[in-house]
């Protein structure tokens, strides 16, 4: 009899641990997916490359001075503002300008 019970008392753990391993892995996905899905910038979705690279002048420009506003203001409406033209001079990246256009009019698209 004390067998049954100690072995039923494992099983239950065992799914106990099951559950809860199913149930985090379920929600760092969706953080995960949520962390792209930015309503600023669309056109993400199938392009986190172009992502990564355009954010990668504001998080060097936010470096740069120490300033994670001056981060935060350079991606603002999906990189299309003037702060994020003066971080891609201040990354002395202005040779590839027109590049970053480009990247930055995939990652715009299907804007309203």
């Amino acid at each position: 009899m004390v067998t049954r019970v100690a072995s039923g008392f494992s099983v239950q753990r065992v799914w106990l641990l099951l559950v809860i391993v199913v149930v985090l892995c379920g929600s760092v996905t969706q953080q995960a997916s949520a962390w792209f899905t930015n309503d600023e910038c669309p056109g993400v979705m199938g392009n986190r490359d172009l992502y990564e690279k355009v954010a990668w002048v504001c998080n060097d420009c936010a470096n740069i001075f120490r300033n994670n506003d001056v981060g935060v203001m350079c991606k603002k409406d999906c990189f299309h503002t003037m702060d994020f033209l003066w971080c891609v001079y201040a990354t002395e990246r202005h040779g590839e300008i027109d590049q970053f256009r480009k990247w930055v009019s995939i990652l715009r698209a299907g804007r309203k």
